[in-house]
């Protein structure tokens, strides 16, 4: 995105100046913003910002100098300096490029307040763009706002109708906020919006499921299977029970099943399900391979279907496979990004796997999609936290926070976090800590670097490392490690890896710097 924006710039900063006859003013104006664009692009981010502020105040109308000055100022970590700048920008020119960065600056300052005036003005200049909407109520969330978010729903709906998008997005907030009768008004609603819709009936059945009303749920399966009698699913659901693989490993006949193209996929999960749950109760790794290869040949027959990939990612993080887990997890996303669970697993699975770097990425495309999911901002916050970044880090960690005041549980598991990230920037240890209440308990990542911190391993250390390995803070301590033992070329290795992994280490410059000297 921030390519794009780039690019339209360099093109709009050009219209700006190639005026029919150019005052002698406006050629220099060119001249000294193309200097500073060269400053920018050679990497001299200080020399660049200088230049681009100059021209700011010598032209108060040069919106392009102030774009750039607010890209300039966020790669530089003054958020603060690049709002001003973006406002100043946007003030003197609307549109929506402007208007986008601006909402991603809000975003990442963690206004979210403005993000939403931002997008209401936006919504009084085009009403009918539903996307303004979505992206306002986005921003109400994640300032706590629930009831300002429905309301511009309810908006948007009176404009387009009942459709499933909207539907989904508003039961999610019913349901996170504990209204569970307004949440099933909202699928209630769109089954008789959309009577012949099966799949709004199985969301319907789904949500009775998960609040314990096998009673209700039942209900709506018979009524699917009257309307349409070969519903795979609807059969399942009213099953007492799935059948089991075959015995000793032998899956031949299971194979078969699978194999068969004539076979709705549900069945054959269905079939899989006992032997997966097997898997994930006693984490067998033998028990596993034998489901992995039956996973294989559903993912052969259903190459599309994104259940089939999930059931792979499902049966490798059960046996201990983080890194063949996740890439099978980010398979099922390309197929299929709507399922929270699946969001959820990656995240978890990234974070532990120390995939710091990609753990940041997910999660911030997750929050596009489930802005209400307090472990979302967690991992997110973490992902941040392990690169140094503790300010953002702070600022995630207190959205999932707010969202969690009702549940003393997790909120206490999420003070216990918050306390371990702020050793993580004043150099502290996880003394008296309660780390069983961390991700991934006493062997989580977070545990793990603050014990290691407090007593290096080198051993255990090296043991932690491997070609997935993003997490900045760790690669620093490991190149720590070896630079004590005088492997100066080994503590480079690690330290340059810190710095590909996105590192803000106040720290790590300097260390590079000495091993080179």
């Amino acid at each position: 995105m921030r390519t794009l924006f780039l690019s339209a710039f360099l093109c709009s900063s050009a219209l700006v100046f190639a005026q029919a006859e150019m005052t002698e003013r406006e050629v220099k104006q060119e001249e000294r913003f193309i200097e500073a664009k060269r400053e920018a692009l050679l990497g001299k981010t200080d020399e660049a910002i200088a230049r681009f502020e100059t021209i700011a105040e010598e032209a108060p109308d040069n919106d392009p100098a102030r774009f750039e000055l607010a890209r300039l100022r966020y790669a530089a970590g003054n958020t603060a300096g690049a709002i001003k700048a973006m406002e100043e920008a946007y003030g003197l020119r609307p549109n929506d490029v402007y208007a986008a960065y601006l909402a991603e600056l809000y975003q990442a300052a963690g206004r979210y307040t403005d993000g939403a005036e931002l997008y209401a003005n936006l919504i009084r200049q085009n009403p009918s763009y539903a996307e303004n909407y979505l992206q306002q109520a986005a921003f109400l969330v994640r300032a706590q706002d629930i009831k300002g978010a429905l309301k511009v729903y309810e908006s948007l709906e009176a404009r387009t109708g009942v459709n499933a998008e909207l539907s989904r997005r508003k039961h999610a907030l019913y349901l996170g906020s504990g209204d569970t009768k307004r949440a099933e008004r909202e699928l209630e609603a769109l089954v008789d919006a959309f009577p012949d819709r099966i799949e709004y009936r199985h969301l319907l059945a789904g949500f009775y499921n998960s609040q314990d009303d096998t009673k209700s749920a039942r209900r709506v399966y018979e009524e699917i299977l009257r309307r349409q009698p070969a519903d795979v699913r609807a059969q399942l659901a009213l099953q007492d029970a799935s059948p089991a693989a075959g015995p000793a490993g032998n899956d031949d006949e299971l194979l078969a099943i699978l194999a068969r193209t004539d076979v709705d996929l549900d069945l054959k999960v269905g079939k899989l399900l006992p032997l997966i749950q097997q898997v994930a109760a006693t984490h067998d790794r033998a028990l596993a391979d034998r489901a992995l290869a039956l996973a294989a040949e559903l993912r052969r027959v259903h190459p599309d279907a994104a259940k089939a990939a999930a059931i792979s990612g499902d049966l490798y993080y059960h046996s201990g496979r983080l890194a063949e887990a996740a890439t099978a997890y980010r398979e099922t996303l390309e197929l299929d990004d709507t399922v929270y669970p699946v969001w959820e697993q990656l995240l978890s699975t990234l974070y532990l796997d120390n995939q710091m770097a990609d753990l940041r990425r997910y999660a911030e495309e997750a929050l596009d999609i489930f802005p209400n999911r307090p472990s979302v901002y967690l991992h997110y916050a973490l992902g941040e936290a392990f690169r140094g970044d503790y300010d953002e880090a702070d600022n995630l960690l207190q959205q999932a926070q707010l969202m969690v005041s009702g549940v003393p549980e997790a909120a206490a598991a999420l003070e216990e976090i918050a306390s371990a990230i702020t050793r993580l920037r004043d150099g502290g240890d996880g003394s008296g800590l309660d780390t069983d209440q961390f991700p991934g308990g006493a062997q989580g990542p977070l545990s793990f670097y603050l014990q290691q911190r407090a007593d290096p391993d080198p051993a255990a250390l090296t043991a932690a490392d491997s070609p997935e390995n993003t997490n900045a803070l760790l690669l620093e301590l490991m190149g720590d490690a070896r630079s004590a033992t005088g492997d100066r070329e080994a503590a480079t290795r690690f330290y340059t890896r810190a710095r590909e992994a996105g590192s803000k280490s106040s720290t790590l410059a300097r260390k590079i710097s000495q091993l080179k000297s």
